[in-house]
């Protein structure tokens, strides 16, 4: 299924090109169909033109529907499929992942800190210029609407999705994904007022073109009461 949507995904602009050609045939046939069944005098001739008619018509119905769902499968689904299908390894790789985060940023503290301290680090796998969050700023309060702004420039993008969760929760709530490199630019809207209050994690996912997943960008913040 993966190696699918990386074809569809790949190969978009020749898929459109393709359907919009054999749409053009056939919207032609239909035409000429048409043409020839309001020209028809007789019984058996103008059910000929209309078994032509119908053919049209039912061809061009399909390509559409064909067309419809490239644009969703690639828009939509592709970015976030993985959530399904290739998050239980990460995830449980994650586990660790605020430990060693933890012993990172203790290198520098010199006391230990408190149970729940939020850490002001973006965590592992942030790569500057390449895969990293811009804003908001790592161990900040937030609440309301927030803007998240990431830089998501790799040479082979293949897309990515963004995702959080409540620190302590094992399980990922994916917001939404792209396929588009960006630098420091608006990747969407958090909506934090349904949430309680509390440390979240924010992570990007990011894939290159041969769908091979590079270790996801963490980010921490704090959720506030509005």
């Amino acid at each position: 299924m993966e190696q699918f949507f990386h074809f569809l995904q790949v190969y978009e602009t020749w898929l459109y090109l393709l359907l919009g050609a054999v749409a053009l045939v056939y919207f032609r046939r239909l035409l000429r169909s048409w043409q020839e069944w309001r020209a028809s005098l007789f019984g058996l001739e103008r059910e000929n033109a209309q078994r032509k008619l119908t053919a049209s018509i039912s061809i061009l119905v399909l390509l559409t529907f064909l067309f419809a769902a490239e644009f969703i499968l690639v828009s939509f689904v592709i970015p976030v499929f993985p959530k399904t299908a290739a998050l239980l390894t990460p995830t449980l790789d994650l586990l660790a992942t605020p430990t060693i985060t933890l012993q990172a940023n203790l290198a520098g503290v010199p006391a230990p800190l408190p149970e729940g301290t939020q850490l002001p680090s973006a965590g592992a796998g942030c790569l500057p210029e390449e895969v990293e969050w811009n804003a908001p700023a790592a161990g900040g309060e937030i609440s309301g609407a927030v803007e998240l702004y990431a830089t998501i420039n790799i040479p082979d993008l293949g897309y990515y999705k963004y995702e959080y969760r409540q620190s302590g929760s094992e399980d990922w709530t994916t917001l939404t994904g792209g396929n588009s490199p960006k630098n420091n630019e608006l990747i969407g809207t958090w909506n934090t007022e349904a949430l309680l209050p509390g440390d979240y994690q924010l992570r990007l996912v990011v894939y290159n073109t041969q769908n091979d997943q590079l270790t996801p960008c963490e980010l921490q913040v704090q959720v506030t009461p509005p």
